[in-house]
Parts: C-alpha cells; structure tokens; sequence
C-alpha cells in the first residue's frame, strides 16, 4: 500500500512541477513540493529537467514572423454566432413545414376505409372500369404545357 501512495505523491508532485517552476503555488504547495523533491530522487531529476527546459524556452529570442496575424473582432464572432442560429432555424423551419406539407398532401385511408375496401371480393381496378380507362388514355397522351393546363382547370 505504501507502494501505491508513494506513485500517487510522485505523480500529484509531477503534476505541480510547472506550477512551482512559475510561481504560483501557495507557501504550503510550494513546501509539499520541496519535501517530496528531497525524499525522491526520480521527480527531483524530473524537476530538474523540467527547470532546465523552462529556462531555455524563456531565455531562446522571439521569432519574428513575415506575416501579420489578424483575430477576428468580437462582433464578427457574434455575428457568426447569429448567422450559424438562423440557418438552423431556417433548417428546422424546412423540415417542419416539409414534414406539415407531406401529411396534409398524403391520401392515406382510415382503417375503416381500408377494412371495406378488402372486403369485397372484386378487385379495385374492376370497379370503375371507365375511369381507368379515362386514366390510362391521360397516360398515354403525349404531355404538354397547354394539355396540362386544361387538364388541371378540370
């Protein structure tokens, strides 16, 4: 079990390296560090390390770049924000007045309806031969706007 907590404190204390490196742990942080770093040998070399790496990332010169770099501006973040919220309400606009346009337009039978229907013996397209009849010519008919204009105002 001692085993175990001594891994833990070795990777809690491994954890608050940086911050000790920068300053920013309080006094007592600080002292739990420095004890922990005195009775082990592994993350006072990890510290070490660590130290030595931060030293030469602060000491190395500035790069200077050949190019400037632009942020956005608050308003056109906020402005994206609102141009991305009205497309998903245009979205959902769509999709509900699809769905509403898609049941008013359907001619979907009640179950009554369709119970009668297979009740009788005689199949469908037997009932009303001359309608079908009138329905095939139209589908046979070569289709053009005129034609489908008239047949529309009947």
């Amino acid at each position: 079990m001692g085993q175990i907590s001594s891994i833990l404190d070795c990777e809690r204390v491994r954890e608050s390296v940086s911050a000790s490196v920068d300053g920013e742990l309080s006094q007592s942080e600080a002292a739990g560090v420095e004890a922990h770093l005195v009775s082990c040998e592994s993350c006072r070399l990890y510290a070490a390390g660590f130290g030595e790496t931060a030293h030469l990332l602060r000491s190395a010169p500035l790069e200077e770049l050949g190019f400037t770099i632009a942020l956005p501006a608050r308003r056109y973040a906020f402005a994206h924000k609102v141009q991305v919220g009205a497309a998903a309400a245009a979205i959902a606009a769509t999709v509900g007045l699809s769905a509403l346009v898609g049941t008013l337009g359907s001619t979907r039978t009640s179950s009554s309806d369709a119970q009668a229907l297979a009740a009788t013996s005689e199949p469908i397209a037997l009932r009303n031969p001359e309608a079908e009849l009138k329905m095939l010519q139209r589908a046979t008919e070569p289709r053009s706007k005129p034609a489908f204009r008239a047949r529309q105002a009947l």
